[in-house]
């Protein structure tokens, strides 16, 4: 063992302590390791936010009475609602074509009867042309003799003739008439108003019988003008046959209607048994579906929907997905549950760690006072720090950073502080030193670890009877040490590999003289690499500033100032690595 006593050495004033002085190789490899232990920080607890509580709530399957009670599901059935759709559309689409069916069979009749009724007043009109152009012809002399006797004979004999022709009456050009096929007319000057000698085709009724009232003009040579044959004809035959077109239109609307009826009956019932099969094809797939979904609900993680064959490409494609998301419900589960024992066991591993760490209070060793603190990143961290007192004027301070985050991170701090612990038993305490120490620890580390883990560390030997340290380190940060009495600030300088990195690593110690009103601060460096909005490092300079505005507190206000400090610098960021702050206070009586 080689040991060699220094002088405490004063800070250079660019803030850049001793530390920084060891060669590139080693300052890089530090750096590395630093950089190696943020890049492979794993959070266990963030992601998962769960605590025992809520993994049990998560897992657990739902009690009976937690189901939701479908059978208070109010409503009709898919197969109801299919049939009542199907029934109500088929009614519609038979009642339309039975209200088109009537409605063209009413227009055809009305058509009919129309045709029927034109061509009836055209043989009307055409006849009274004949019979008005025959009485001029033939009793163009009488007319102009007011032969009425002859001219009666004629309308009567027209009216004989043709069963059609139910009256005839001649008038001359002033509208008097001179003849009737009815008799003889008492007052012969009997004038009939509103008779005027032209063509016209009136309906009227005579004898309560509707008649067309044909209007022919005579032209007989009078020089009093045309005198007028108006001859009434029955059109009895005309209402018989639109009657007799009335009674086949209904006759045929209500078989269109008895028809329609029936075929849409049959149209009902053969939707009806294709619905009620279709429906029955689709629906209780999806009976089975919501059963399986329920013992998913209620727990059974093996509930699987089997194929729907025929049941249409939505409800099989429904199926593949529920057994999709069954399966991917059960590993997410069983990995909640793996998660959930791993967040019990990081929980225990922390107590553990928790119960070995000293705690927040500080102790008071002589002239010696003594505070430090872990804040961790994740649940359980990777730093650590240590006191013994080795006889009644020595005292141990040992400070840790191990690569790495999480569980596995832990465990090997925990070794370290236990294997720390206990190199301290395996010499007498007079033997006990800083060198010895440290190698211990890196050969501890190095078996428990096995090369995967390294760690960082600084250890110090303190006689609180007058103040000398024996001080190691392994590629950890030297202390800073402030002098309240005389504002110096200066380090601990020392070097040192990994450790952890082999068996054979070699270390060695420097020994210093700490004056009254001296304060040492270790840290990690977690703490000189919080990092702010903007990504730049909290660095040395400004923890040498905290240091100096609060060197006045005691140790443990001291302690949780400077971590205060890097709280604030970094408001806002996440952590990304544990802290470490180890303040001790050398202050003997005068």
């Amino acid at each position: 063992m080689s040991s060699t006593n220094t002088r405490l050495k004063s800070a250079p004033p660019s803030g850049e302590f001793q530390d920084d002085a060891l060669p590139p190789s080693e300052r890089t490899g530090t750096r590395e390791v630093t950089g190696a232990r943020e890049s492979t920080a794993t959070n266990l607890t963030g992601p998962l936010g769960l605590g025992e509580g809520g993994t049990r709530t998560l897992i657990a399957p739902l009690e009976a009475g937690e189901l939701p009670n479908v059978a208070q599901i109010k409503g009709l059935r898919l197969d109801q609602l299919l049939l009542l759709t199907t029934g109500l559309l088929v009614v519609l689409i038979v009642g339309l074509l039975a209200a088109l069916s009537v409605a063209s069979t009413q227009s055809q009749f009305e058509e009919t009867a129309l045709v029927s009724k034109e061509r009836i007043q055209e043989q009307a009109r055409e006849l009274g042309q004949t019979v008005g152009q025959t009485i001029a012809l033939t009793s163009a002399t009488n007319l102009r003799d007011n032969n009425y006797a002859f001219l009666e004979e004629v309308a009567g004999s027209i009216v004989k003739t043709n069963p059609n022709i139910l009256r005839v009456q001649i008038f001359d050009p002033d509208g008097v008439r001179m003849a009737d096929s009815e008799g003889a007319s008492e007052d012969k000057e009997e004038a009939a108003p509103a008779r005027r000698a032209e063509r016209r085709l009136v309906s009227a009724f005579y004898q309560g019988q509707p008649i067309s009232e044909i209007q022919e003009p005579i032209d007989y040579g009078s020089s009093s003008g045309k005198g007028l044959v108006v001859i009434s004809y029955s059109l009895g035959g005309l209402q018989k046959q639109l009657e007799s077109l009335e009674q086949d239109k209904r006759a045929t609307v209500r078989a269109n209607t008895l028809r329609m009826l029936g075929l849409g009956l049959g149209f009902v019932v053969l939707a009806g048994v294709l619905v009620a099969y279709q429906s029955r094809r689709i629906t209780r797939p999806l009976g089975m579906l919501t059963s399986k979904v329920m013992q998913l609900a209620a727990g059974n993680l093996g509930a699987r929907a089997g194929t729907a064959q025929g049941a249409g490409r939505e409800v099989v494609t429904l199926g593949v997905v529920f057994n999709h998301m069954a399966e991917r419900i059960k590993v997410l589960l069983e990995d909640v549950r793996a998660k959930a024992q791993l967040e019990r066991e990081v929980s225990l591993a922390r107590t553990v760690q928790e119960t070995l760490l000293p705690g927040r209070e500080a102790v008071q060793v002589g002239p010696l006072r003594i505070a430090g603190l872990v804040v961790t990143a994740d649940a359980c961290g990777g730093d650590w720090w240590f006191r013994a007192a080795l006889d009644d004027r020595r005292i141990v301070i040992g400070i840790g950073d191990v690569t790495g985050h999480g569980l596995s991170t832990s465990l090997v701090a925990t070794s370290a502080t236990s294997g720390f612990a206990s190199a301290m038993t395996l010499r007498e305490p007079s033997q006990v030193n800083a060198q010895m120490l440290i190698t211990a620890l890196n050969v501890t580390l190095a078996n428990v670890g096995r090369g995967e883990h390294q760690m960082s560390s600084a250890l110090a030997v303190i006689d609180v009877s007058n103040g000398y340290i024996d001080y190691a380190a392994g590629a950890h940060p030297s202390p800073l040490v402030f002098n309240k009495r005389s504002g110096q600030l200066a380090s601990l300088p020392a070097r040192g590999p990994l450790l952890g990195a082999s068996v054979d690593s070699q270390f060695t110690s420097r020994q210093a003289q700490l004056r009254p009103g001296d304060v040492v601060v270790w840290y990690t460096d977690g703490l000189t690499e919080a990092r702010d909005g903007a990504g730049k490092l909290y660095g040395t300079q400004r923890l040498a500033a905290a240091v100096q505005a609060n060197a006045h507190l005691s140790a443990e206000a001291l302690r949780d100032a400077v971590l205060a400090d890097a709280r604030a610098y970094s408001a806002g960021q996440p952590q990304r690595d544990d802290i470490t702050v180890v303040v001790a206070e050398f202050s003997p009586a005068a």
